[in-house]
This record gives structure tokens, sequence and C-alpha cells, in this order.
């Protein structure tokens, strides 16, 4: 599996802060997976309880549930930590590119949304020519 880190245009050109925790929790907990990630990109920081993970562009369509499930885990590892009653947000953002066609994924909302939401996710559907 592949995940490249891009730079993201609402932010400046910029990568979040996230993606060098996040790169290297993934070396850590799964080193089969590869992680490219821009050199010499400046790095945003918002200063809250938002984890925004970077930008990311997928090697194949199959990937971005996998990846979606690595999300998971590692912020659920990072989730750990916190105090009774905090709350999170997540903000995710990935797109797959196959030709002309471009399938984006975003989304907005809390660990245990985005955990939910996994539940009902379908890729296939997700997939489909518009």
């Amino acid at each position: 599996m592949k995940i490249e880190f891009l730079t993201d245009r609402g932010y400046e050109g910029s990568v979040s802060v996230e993606a060098g925790p996040f790169k290297k929790w993934l070396k850590i907990n799964h080193p089969e997976v590869e992680v490219v990630s821009p050199q010499n990109a400046t790095i945003f920081d918002l200063h809250d309880y938002s984890y925004i993970m970077p930008l990311v562009n997928l090697a194949n369509d199959m990937t971005l549930q996998n990846y979606l499930s690595l999300v998971i885990q590692y912020l659920e590892t990072y989730r750990s930590s916190r105090l009774e009653g905090d709350t999170d947000q997540v903000q995710i953002s990935a797109f797959y590119q196959d030709g002309s066609i471009t399938k984006e994924f975003n989304f907005k909302g809390s660990t245990d949304a985005l955990k939910s939401s996994m539940k009902k996710f379908d890729l296939n559907k997700f997939m489909e020519a518009p």
C-alpha cells in the first residue's frame, strides 16, 4: 500500500502537522505501508483539539478503505491519552485518480462519527461513475 502526502491549497501549500506523527506511527506499526511526503513543505498547526490529517493521494481505489482503517487506528492510539469528556474533531481528505476520473473522499467530524461512517461505507458504490 502506498500513501502520498500532498500540500494543501486550503492551507497555503502547507502539510498538516499531523503528517509527521502519522508517518512515524505508520513506520512503527505498519512498516509495509510506503509513505511519500513532499520535501521542504511548510507545516500548519491549529493548536486545538483537531486532528487534521494530511491531504493524500492514494495509489489505487482499494487503498481508501485501508487508509481510513489506518487513520482510525492512529486516532484511537492518540485519543486513549485524552481526558474523559474531551472532544475531538477529525478532518480527512483523500483522492484517487484513474485517467480522467477523480474520486475524492472528505470527512469532518469526531473519531466516533468516522468509525460509524466506516461501518456504512460502500467502496463499490463510492467508486461508481457519476
